[in-house]
């Protein structure tokens, strides 16, 4: 049976952010447009000038009635999840919908935030850096432990960075650990 994450005392702050939001707004719009076309293909008929008036109403109904589903498809793939976290004497807890996890302190031997900064202008190989939490862990395995919520980098490194959407919900989560475990920060 899978260990309890959620936090042992109520009154524990817990930080949230919701994910996939604007991609499942797109989706949704893609569905709704098209699909309008495709059940009124007949309203936007072509003037007698265009090329696409060769282009027969049931070819055009299904074609944007693929696009439409394209849409529907998106946005399944994308329905924006609620995710939260809480700090406390045990460790980081999230849990996302039915998955979960738990980074207990002993795991890790230091913690910091990375701020978000632009790729460097004229530098070719220079990339864009995302705001994270950035772990030290103790052992190689951790992000192995840890892959519903750390998305291992490329190249196996000494860190393992726990992406986050901004710099505000980084800021929260590093006062919190900052106010439970001060020693791990650097």
């Amino acid at each position: 049976m899978p260990e309890q994450t959620w936090p042992q005392n109520p009154a524990t702050p817990v930080i949230e952010y919701r994910s996939g939001r604007w991609v499942f707004i797109g989706g949704l719009a893609m569905c709704v447009f098209f699909g309008l076309v495709a059940l009124f293909p007949e309203v936007g008929s072509p003037s007698g000038s265009s090329k696409s008036k060769n282009l027969s109403p049931t070819a055009a109904s299904f074609l944007f009635g693929a696009l439409a589903l394209g849409g529907l498809l998106i946005m399944v793939g994308s329905v924006p999840r609620t995710h939260r976290f809480v700090v406390d004497g045990r460790g980081l807890r999230w849990w996302a919908g039915r998955k979960s996890d738990l980074i207990e302190w002993e795991e890790v031997r230091a913690v910091r935030g990375q701020e978000p900064r632009p790729p460097v202008k004229g530098d070719p190989n220079s990339k864009a850096v995302r705001s994270a939490l950035v772990f030290t862990p103790v052992d190689r395995h951790f992000a192995t432990r840890h892959a519903a919520l750390l998305k291992p980098p490329p190249t196996a490194g000494p860190e393992v960075e726990l992406k986050l959407p901004n710099i505000a919900t980084v800021r929260q989560l590093t006062q919190e650990i900052a106010r439970v475990r001060p020693d791990l920060l650097h």
